[in-house]
């Protein structure tokens, strides 16, 4: 039976609200046992713990192996990734903002997420300059200025979800992807070494007000679900 292609979001809090730290220690391997350990400060100690652990525990659960055991490993500019030669592999990416994380997990593709919380900042037309294409810019500018924040968002993590995608980050440069700004699922222009626009697919997620998500995955058939992380 041909398997079904599948794109997952998870996401959830990376600090439990009730200050009650899941003990995540033991299922990271020893080198991110020794990054964590070069935190000074024990929130962000613990907010590394738990996100490498809560990655683990859901990888685990796809791969069907240790979660401690799963060989996460760099790509050339830092993208994390699973080595294809084990049984099963799926490929994923991850985000968090404040105390919120997001992990996307596929069988059938590269794929990449952002998560950012929208707070205004002086920077932003700077940045708009600097990371976005002119007709980017140009749509941008003309919006009202009660959404000029949200939609500033919107445009960041697709294009950080982008980069990302492909496995090279930031430095690739956001404003050599561009989005189309009436529709805003598609790209009008990346790379050419990435192949056409069309071939890449943009998901905005819906997380709550403070927040914009986007997933990017190439073009192709699959299911997307999202689920909520609760360890049992």
């Amino acid at each position: 039976m041909e398997k079904e292609n599948f794109v997952t979001l998870w996401h959830g809090e990376i600090l439990p609200k009730n200050n009650v730290s899941q003990d995540f220690l033991p299922l990271l391997n020893e080198y991110e046992k020794n990054k964590a350990s070069t935190y000074t400060r024990l929130d962000l100690r613990q907010k590394y713990i738990n996100t490498r652990g809560i990655l683990r525990l859901i990888l685990a659960s796809y791969l069907d192996c240790n979660p401690q055991q799963i060989p996460i490993e760099k790509g050339e500019y830092g993208k994390p990734y699973i080595p294809e030669q084990l049984e099963k592999s799926v490929h994923f990416n991850v985000s968090h903002t404040g105390n919120k994380l997001v992990i996307v997990v596929s069988n059938c593709s590269e794929v990449g997420v952002d998560i950012e919380q929208c707070k205004n900042r002086k920077s932003l037309p700077g940045l708009v300059e600097k990371c976005f294409s002119d007709k980017e810019a140009n749509y941008w500018n003309t919006l009202p200025e009660e959404q000029k924040v949200n939609m500033f968002f919107r445009f960041w993590v697709r294009k950080e979800a982008f980069v990302k995608t492909v496995g090279r980050g930031i430095g690739l440069g956001l404003n050599q992807c561009s989005i189309h700004p009436e529709k805003q699922d598609r790209f009008t222009n990346i790379p050419q070494c990435y192949g056409f626009s069309s071939n890449w697919r943009i998901i905005d997620v819906p997380l709550g007000s403070l927040n914009v998500c986007a997933v990017v995955t190439k073009n192709m058939k699959f299911n997307f679900t999202q689920a909520k992380w609760r360890r049992s």
